[in-house]
Formats: structure tokens, C-alpha cells, sequence
């Protein structure tokens, strides 16, 4: 199959299209090549005898003008019988551009054969390489040719041009590309299912990716097309490779034993048989395979396959003895090609390794690394050796020497994963774990393996592979593996945070290991999840219950009295931890819980006395003793620094911070030492640290379900940010603290939410906050006290808020409310005040607030002046909005006053518009009625006109006339007629009729009638109107 993969066509012999046939129709012997003379009929006959010297072949060609195709067919026989150096002279020459121009679209086909012949040459220059340059180098060269052939040839529609693709995609190792090309070989176009050369490449990509059904499809087609006893030997040996992978070694033996038949000295099919032989579970024929083993290596040495399936076989017997034998056999021969020196090397180290001579071992490996580099096996063998002497580093080293050559190597992906994580190097091994899961995606093993890897980085992700596991694996497991299988997938999703899903679970997987020992732990498992969810009630009860079940349970009785102590019963927590010391004697965890308890509550001498107890009789639990000595020196520090001795706080707090430091390197996962060493970096004010180190601590409690979830982290990691400014985290940090630790019940925890809230400038859910709390706890003086703060902060927030005109009586309502703040922090202060002052005078009980009387006194003044300026501003505030309120009233009686004005103005304009309107009107009718006297005036005239040729003139004479002179007259005539439709009213006119009687004969005998078709026009549009 590799010999197969390698070059995917069988050695070109000479093609007889153009030779003359013989007599009898059979071709002429294919060793000799004929040339068509241009100039007569003749045909030059050429053996290959004299074709030697390749330049004079190709001027004999250029001589004769012979067709390209005889050029081709010489190639051929250059490449069959070996003489690589003229082959590579006539595929030039055919590639040239003297050849291209003289010959054009005629030789298009076979210059584009050339340069697909020159791409595959330089594949097989690749396969000789010893360094990656070359190869890639190589591959260049193959490509570049390809570019000339895509240059004759656009359309890729010579068949050699997409097998030598398929071949270059093979050689960068993309199987799908190369299929691709190869199928595009075999189509109808390009000669279908005749084209053996495209069928085996298709054949032998799908063998390297797996497809074994269709690899062997494409072995058959190529045995259809080319007959049994044509077909080559490699096809049946190839199909024998694709049988074995299919574990069907029936048809693999029929295969082998055709080979056989066909070729008694096939090397292959004997160690194809030999193998297929040693498999057998039969003595008999494992000694007959083997033996025929030895014969291919007697037949073939120099095949890989033989030495490596002998070695393998006897190696996996145990014969070691057999292995080095034959081993050396082999090295002591005839000169081998490096790769079965290589393999010889290999084998003979890995004797000496099992027989614990590493250094000969190493020796071997690394000469077989030098006969043969891209040989990966001696660099696995050097791995071991290195592993076996604790060389991590080394083994890491070798494995990597061979993992980007072989990246799709599954082994070598895991042996790095695993060596990685031996080095603490958690991401690398997770990285080549994913490759290594990306190629063998069915690995249920190596799933569940990379969840574990996956667990302690990001649970999220760890979860969804277990997830799959678990799906992969439902209904597998019966009996503990499945209690197991479940209770893990539990833990996984705690480690996760989501507690409620993984209290589910637990119960599921309690039912299953019900009346078995797996219970117990399940137990604890849920009382854990009660825990983490904040039914710390619950989980008691769940912890008491085991208890009872199972006395002696060690962890449960601390987590129980953790649990009390949260709770605030701090002598039931302290009982259990003695009860606990009685069945456990001088137990360090017991010792270490009853020291945390008394330190917590600052009880330092009882705290020493555990203290001694631990350094006195836990000698191997040196980093218990250094914690409690850490919180012994934190402890007096901070009451040193609280009572003003700033250099002796100092100094207990670097003797803490070095005891803590001790303690975690003894134990790295001594969450209170690290804890301790959080608190001293914070109280050094060096807090980002200190946040790093509480952020570890709580991460540590989500994944492991053994780690105590500490509420003092959380609320020394909120007190971080709250003194970093970041307010919200700092809340969001308290409030889960308070809800999933003391179920909203701690007084402390709310006293610090409400001072997030308050420096955040949530000034109202603050004091919701401390009135719940005061509700909770009335005598609390610290809420109260708190309170009054924030009371106070929220109304000197309110005076400082720039005052608006626009929003005024918002402003006065704000006011009123500071106002009534200030009164409740008042009456706080001054209760407070109170109790303190009596304290001090003696004559009052102790009063549980650390803030001394004169602090009150000036909290009390203060809250006594703001409550003044209050006053003032809300006087100012009133007064202005009673000037507003007349200067508003006044403005509107004025805009009332111009809005009757305007209105009356309105009114009159309106009547003086209708008043016109009729005028108008009323001269429109007298005009209308005018109009009608004048055109019934007109048509009476007009009737009393004399005949033609005469007029009745002015007084009534009678003229007589013709022509020009009476239509002269005519127009000269006074008429009644007129245009003026807008005259004057006989009552207008009256007064001026009187004063003009003298000019009106002359104003009529001026005036000068319309002509007859003016009068027909004028009467017409009368009419229409």
C-alpha cells in the first residue's frame, strides 16, 4: 500500500498508437520506437538500444518534425528501463518554449503530459529527501510545473493533470483534496472507469482515511477493467492491507495466497501470510507464520514489513532472546537500506531497555534516529528510557522531536499530555489531550481523562465532557462502577457551583448504593451540597445523622462543627472537635479547627494551649503547628494596631506572615495558613495579593469537595474591594457570603453590606438593610450606630445636591426627607450618647459599640448643625416657592387680561369684515339689477331702429346716408348701453346728477358706443353671468 501510495500509477510502458502493425495484427516488439520520415513514406525504426543518447534522439525528432505523441513514447521508454537522466532530458525539451510555439494547439495534450511528468519526478525526489527544506523544496518544484501545465491547459481537461494534483495533495498530506482530484480523473470525460491511474489514487486516499469499503470498491473496478490475470500484483496486496483493517483476515489470506500463486517469490504475500499466521492462537501456525516470515526476509531484507511484523510478533511473545538475535543478524548483513537498520536499531534498543541497560538502550535508539530521522519510533523508545530514569524533562523533549512531523500520532499526543501534567503544566497537557481526543473522538477513556485534566482548570468545560462520558456510558456500569460513575458526575457539578444539580444527583446515586459502604460517603456528599446551598440546619442534621450511622467518621465531625460555628453555637462546635480528639487522639485537624475556633473569637490563650498540644505531639504536622502560630501572631497584631503601637503591630504581623508562608510550602493545600497569609498581606495594605490569594483559596473550595468553603475568604475578599472602590463586587461578595454561610442572619455581614450599598451611593437600600437588621437584633447598638451614619450620609448628600429653580418643590420634598433622616439619626446618636456617657460615669451596663464618647459627641454635633442648615435651606425653599407662586399668579392675570384684549380686538376686526362682506354683497345685487334694466333698455331700442341706409338722428331728424358715412354715424349715435357695472347708486349720484345736468350732453355726445360685435360679445357674457 505505501509502495502503491507513493507513485499511483504502474511503470509506463511504450504505447504501440502510431507503430505499424504486424502481419498477424499483433504490436511490434515494444521496445523499439517508430518515427514517420516528413519527407517519404518511410518509417525509422529506433530500438532502444541507440536511443541512449537523448539530445540526439530529440534532434532526430526536431529533424523529421515527428508528431509529440513519439516524443511522449520515447519518455517512456527512458522511464521504463530506468535511464532517469534522458527521461528527464526529453520531458524538458517537451516542456521547452522552442517546442510550444513550433508545434501550438497540436502537441497541447502531450506538452501538458510532460509537465504533469516533471511534477511527479520531483515527487519521487521528495521520498529520496533526508531534510524537511528539501522536501518542501520538492513539493515547491512539483507545484510550479503543475502552474505550467494549468498555463497550456485552463481548463484541466487532460487526465495526467488532475492525477499529478491528486499526487501533490497527497505528498502535503490533504486526502480530501487528493480524492477529489482523483475522482475527477476517473469521470466519463476523462476516460471513466478505464482510467486505473485515477481509481488507485481514489483507492489509496480512502485507505488513509479510513474507508476501507470504498477503497476496496475502487480495487475492484480497477480488476474489472484491467482482467484477473492482467491485473498487477500491488492491486491484491493493496486489497489485503484494506481487509486487515476491516479485521476480516479470511479475505486478506485469499489475497496474500493469489499473490502467492501468481508470484512464488512475492515477498509480500509470504510476510502478508506469515503475519496473518503468528495472529493465530494456534502454536502450529504461529510457528508456521513465523517461519514464513523469515522467508520473505531471506527473499526481500529490505522490506520494512517484513522485519517489523518478525520482530513485533516475537517481541510481543517475549522472546526477547529472538528479537536481539535477529536483530543483530540483520546489522551484521549486507549493506541495508537506513530504514531496516533503522528498524534493526529500534528493536535490539528495546530489548536492552526491558533488560534495564538504558545507556546501551539510549545508544541504540539514537543511531537508529541518525539511519533514519523521520523514522518516530526510537524517539518513542528514548522517551521510555528517559521516563524510566525520571527524566521528565528529557522524555518531553524526545516526544516533542517527533510531534510536529507525526501531529496526527495519537500516542505520542497522549504520552505528552501525560508527561506535561507530571511536570505541573496543566494547559500543555490539556492542549495535546484535545488534539489527541480531536483524532480519536470515540475514546471514552481519553474523554474521561481530559475531564479530570479539564477539572481543576475549568469545570464548565470538565462537566461537558463528563457529561458525554456519562451519556456514552449509560447502562455499561452496574454494581459500584455505576454508584461511581454517577457520584462522580455529582462532583463534577458541584466543583462546577451548580450545588442543586449536584444534590440531584447524589440522591440518585444514594438509591443506587443503597445497604452498601458507598452510602456513607454519598451521605456526606449531600450534607456538603446542604452546606454549600446554605441549609446549614439542614446539613447539621444531615452530618448528625451519619454520625450516628458512623461514629467514627473523622471529616463529618469537623464539617459538623464548621457548621455550629457558622451557625454561632460555638461551644457545640468546640465539643465536637473534643468529643473528636478523645476517639482521635492529638488528631492535627481536630487541634487545627479548635485553634481556628478560639482565635476567631479571641481567645488567645486557649488558642496557645491547642497550640503547644499540636508542636508537642504532631511532629510530622509542622505546617498545623506554623498556622497556628501565624493566627496567634496575626491576633495580637491587630489588637497592637488597634491600640495605637504601630511598630509592635508590625512586627507580630511579619512573624505571622512568615509562619503562614512556612505552612503553605509544607502544605499547599492548608486553606486557613493561605487564608492567614491573605489577611496579613491585606493588613499590609498590599491588596491585590491578598485578593489573588483569597480568589485561589475559594476556586480551591469549588473544585474539591474536601476543601472547607470558607466564609472569611469571601469576606476579606469583599473587604478588598470595597476598599478598592469596587462597591458592587464588594456587595455581591457579602451578600452570598451572608446568604449561602449564616442564611442572612449575621449582624456583621450586614453592617458591611450596607456599607458597600452606602459608599456605592444606594443610600435607600442601605438603610432598608440595617432596619431589617435592627429588626432582627433590636439591642444591635453597631446597626443602630450604622444606621445613623447612613442617615446622616444620605441627608448631606440631598444639601450638597445643587438646587434647581426648575424642580423646586422636588427640592423641598428632598428636604423634607433629609429632614426626617436627620431626626432618626438624631435620636440614635443622642440614645447612643447616652448609653456611652452613662458608661463612663459608671452607672450604666457595658455598652458593645468600639466607638468612643467623643466620636459620638461630634457625630451628634454634626448631625445637629446639618439638621440646621436643613431647616434654612428648606425656609429658603419655601420662601422661594411663595414668590414664585404670587410671581406665576401675577403673570397669569396679565396673559388673561391680553387674552380678553386680544379677543375683543378679534371680535371687532371680525364684525368690521362681515360689515364690508355686505356691502360688498349688497352693491353686487344693485349692480345685477342695473344690468337688467340696461339689457331690457337695449332690446327696446333695438327693436325702434329705422331700415337700413337711414338713422334717426339726435332730435329726431332723419339723415340719409350710405357707406362709409353712415356706419360713421351709427358709431358717433348716444346709446344707452353701458359698461360701468360698478357705477355709483342712483342715491350716491344724486347730489352730483344736480351740479352736472349742463355737462351731460356733452359727456354723452363724447362718448363713444361699442361697435355690433362688441355689443354681441358684451350681451353674450352678460347672459352667462
Amino acid at each position: 500500500e505505501k509502495e502503491s501510495g507513493a507513485r499511483m500509477v504502474e511503470e509506463m510502458e511504450l504505447d504501440p498508437v502510431g507503430s505499424p502493425p504486424s502481419k498477424n495484427g499483433e504490436q511490434q516488439v515494444k521496445d523499439v520506437l517508430y518515427i514517420p520520415s516528413l519527407h517519404s513514406d518511410l518509417t525509422v525504426v529506433l530500438p532502444w538500444t541507440d536511443m541512449k543518447d537523448a539530445e540526439l534522439v530529440v534532434d532526430l525528432f526536431k529533424a523529421e518534425e515527428a508528431p509529440l505523441s513519439f516524443w511522449i513514447d520515447a519518455a517512456r521508454i527512458y522511464y521504463n528501463k530506468g535511464m532517469n537522466e534522458q527521461y528527464m532530458i526529453m520531458l524538458k525539451e517537451l516542456t521547452s518554449d522552442d517546442v510550444g510555439e513550433h508545434y501550438g494547439e497540436a502537441g497541447k495534450v502531450q506538452r501538458v503530459q510532460a509537465f504533469c511528468a516533471l511534477a511527479e519526478a520531483k515527487l519521487e525526489e521528495r521520498l529520496r529527501a533526508k531534510t524537511q527544506e528539501e522536501r518542501g523544496a520538492a513539493i515547491l518544484a512539483a507545484q510550479t510545473y503543475l502552474t505550467g501545465a494549468s498555463t497550456i491547459d485552463p481548463s484541466n481537461e487532460v487526465t495526467e493533470q488532475w492525477v499529478a494534483i491528486g499526487q501533490v495533495e497527497l505528498a502535503e498530506g490533504r486526502y480530501g483534496a487528493a480524492k477529489r482530484a482523483f475522482d475527477e480523473a476517473v469521470s466519463k470525460a476523462h476516460g471513466g472507469l478505464l482510467n486505473c491511474g485515477g481509481r488507485l489514487g481514489s483507492a489509496y486516499c480512502c485507505f488513509r482515511q479510513g474507508k476501507f469499503t470504498e477503497a476496496l470498491e475502487h480495487y475492484g473496478e480497477v480488476m474489472t477493467s484491467l482482467g484477473s490475470d492482467g491485473c498487477p500484483n500491488y492491486v491484491r496486496l493493496a486489497m489485503a492491507a484494506c481487509y486487515l483493517q476491516q479485521k476480516r483476515h479470511d479475505m486478506a489470506e485469499r489475497c496474500y495466497r493469489r499473490v502467492a500463486e501468481l508470484d512464488a517469490s512475492s515477498a509480500e504475500a509470504k510476510a502478508g501470510l506469515g503475519a496473518l499466521g503468528v495472529l493465530s492462537l494456534k502454536p502450529e501456525e504461529v510457528e508456521s507464520g513465523l517461519k514464513m516470515l523469515m522467508e520473505a526476509f531471506e527473499l526481500n531484507p529490505h522490506l520494512p514489513f517484513v522485519l517489523s511484523s518478525a520482530c513485533e510478533q516475537l517481541y510481543n511473545r517475549g522472546d526477547y532472546a529472538s528479537v536481539a538475535r535477529l536483530s543483530r543478524a540483520v546489522l551484521d548483513s549486507k549493506p541495508l537500506e537506513p530504514s531496516i537498520k533503522a528498524e534493526a536499531y529500534y528493536y535490539l534498543g528495546m530489548v536492552c531497555h526491558l533488560r534495564d541497560q538504558q545507556e546501551q538502550a539510549l545508544a541504540l535508539f539514537r543511531n537508529a534516529r541518525n539511519e533514519d530521522p523521520e523514522y518516530s519510533f526510537p524517539a518513542r523508545g528514548m522517551a521510555r528510557v528517559h521516563i524510566r530514569r525520571g527524566e521528565v524533562s528529557a522524555a518531553v523533549e524526545a516526544l516533542e522531536s517527533i510531534e510536529e512531523a507525526n501531529n496526527a500520532d495519537l500516542e505520542v499526543l497522549v504520552g505528552l499530555s501525560v508527561l506535561y501534567k507530571a511536570l505541573g503544566e496543566s494547559q500543555k497537557a490539556v492542549q495535546f489531550a484535545q488534539r489527541a481526543l480531536a483524532i480519536d473522538k470515540g475514546n471514552i477513556l481519553l474523554e474521561e481523562y481530559l475531564a479530570n485534566l479539564l477539572a481543576g482548570l475549568d469545570s464548565k468545560k470538565a462537566l461537558g465532557h463528563f457529561d458525554r462520558v456519562m451519556r456514552r456510558k449509560e447502562g455499561d456500569g452496574k454494581g459500584a462502577e455505576r454508584v461511581l460513575m454517577v457520584n462522580n458526575a455529582a462532583v463534577m457539578h458541584y466543583q462546577c457551583g451548580e450545588h442543586g444539580k449536584a444534590l440531584g444527583i447524589f440522591q440518585k446515586a444514594l438509591k443506587l448504593a443503597e445497604n452498601t459502604v458507598y452510602s456513607f460517603p454519598i451521605r456526606y456528599n449531600i450534607a456538603r451540597c446542604h452546606e454549600a446551598l446554605g441549609s446549614l440546619q439542614r446539613a447539621s442534621q444531615q452530618y448528625k445523622q451519619l454520625l450516628g450511622d458512623v461514629p467514627g467518621y473523622l471529616e463529618c465531625t469537623l464539617r459538623l462543627a464548621a457548621v455550629c460555628f457558622s451557625m454561632g453555637y460555638d461551644e457545640q462546635a468546640i465539643k465536637y472537635c473534643k468529643d473528636a480528639l478523645k476517639k482521635y487522639e492529638n488528631n492535627p485537624e481536630c487541634l487545627a479547627m479548635l485553634v481556628w475556633i478560639y482565635l476567631t473569637k479571641g481567645k488567645a490563650r486557649e488558642a496557645h494551649i491547642h497550640i503547644r498540644e499540636m508542636d508537642k505531639h504532631c511532629k510530622g504536622q509542622a505546617d498545623f503547628v506554623q498556622t497556628a502560630l501565624g493566627g496567634m501572631y496575626l491576633l495580637s497584631g491587630f489588637k497592637e494596631s488597634r491600640r495605637g503601637h504601630k511598630e509592635a503591630g508590625e512586627k507580630h504581623l511579619n512573624s505571622a506572615l512568615t509562619m503562614f508562608k512556612q505552612a503553605v510550602q509544607h502544605s499547599p493545600r492548608n486553606m486557613f495558613a493561605a487564608h492567614g497569609l491573605g489577611v496579613c498581606f491585606a493588613l499590609q495594605e498590599r491588596n491585590h495579593v491578598a485578593k489573588k490569594i483569597f480568589d485561589k483559596i475559594l476556586d480551591a473550595g469549588k473544585q474539591d469537595i474536601k476543601i472547607v468553603d470558607m466564609p472569611e475568604a469571601w469576606q476579606n475578599k469583599a473587604s478588598i474591594n470595597l476598599e478598592n472602590g469596587h462597591y458592587q463586587d464588594a456587595w455581591r461578595a457579602y451578600m452570598y457570603c451572608q446568604q449561602t454561610f449564616y442564611g442572612k442572619q449575621n449582624v456583621a455581614i450586614s453592617h458591611l453590606m450596607a456599607q458597600a450599598l452606602n459608599a456605592a451611593g444606594n443610600k435607600g437600600a442601605a438603610t432598608k438593610l440595617l432596619q431589617r437588621t435592627i429588626h432582627l437584633e433590636p439591642d444591635s447598638l453597631p446597626s443602630k450606630y450604622c444606621l445613623a451614619v447612613v442617615l446622616m450620609g444620605h441627608a448631606h448628600q440631598i444639601i450638597h445636591t445643587p438646587a434647581s429653580l426648575i424642580n423646586n418643590k422636588e427640592r423641598i420634598k428632598d428636604l423634607e426627607y433629609a429632614k426626617s433622616r436627620l431626626i432618626l439619626a438624631k435620636f440614635h446618636v443622642d440614645h447612643l450618647f447616652k448609653l456611652k456617657d452613662a458608661e463612663n460615669q459608671h452607672v450604666g451596663p457595658h455598652v458593645e459599640l468600639d466607638i468612643n464618647r467623643s466620636s459620638l459627641k461630634k457625630l451628634q454635633k454634626s448631625a445637629v448643625l446639618m439638621q440646621n442648615k436643613v431647616d434654612g435651606l428648606l425656609r429658603d425653599a419655601l420662601d422661594f416657592e411663595r414668590q414664585k407662586t404670587t410671581q406665576e399668579e401675577n403673570f397669569a392675570e396679565i396673559v388673561e387680561i391680553d387674552r380678553l384684549e386680544k379677543r375683543a380686538k378679534e371680535t371687532r376686526e371680525r364684525e368690521e369684515r362681515e360689515a364690508k362682506e355686505r356691502q360688498r354683497e349688497e352693491i353686487a345685487r344693485k349692480n345685477a339689477e342695473k344690468l337688467a334694466r340696461m339689457q331690457e333698455e337695449w332690446a327696446k331700442g333695438s327693436r325702434k331702429r329705422p331700415p337700413a341706409g337711414k338713422t334717426v338722428g339726435r332730435g329726431g331728424k332723419e339723415a340719409a346716408g350710405a357707406g362709409d358715412e353712415d356706419e360713421e354715424m351709427e358709431d358717433q349715435a348716444a346709446s344707452v348701453w353701458s359698461t360701468d357695472l360698478l357705477a355709483a347708486t342712483e342715491e350716491e349720484q344724486g347730489g352730483e346728477d344736480e351740479g352736472e345736468d349742463e355737462g351731460e350732453e356733452k359727456k354723452v355726445e363724447d362718448f363713444k358706443p361699442p361697435s355690433k360685435r362688441k355689443k354681441t360679445a358684451l350681451l353674450q357674457e352678460s347672459d352667462s353671468e
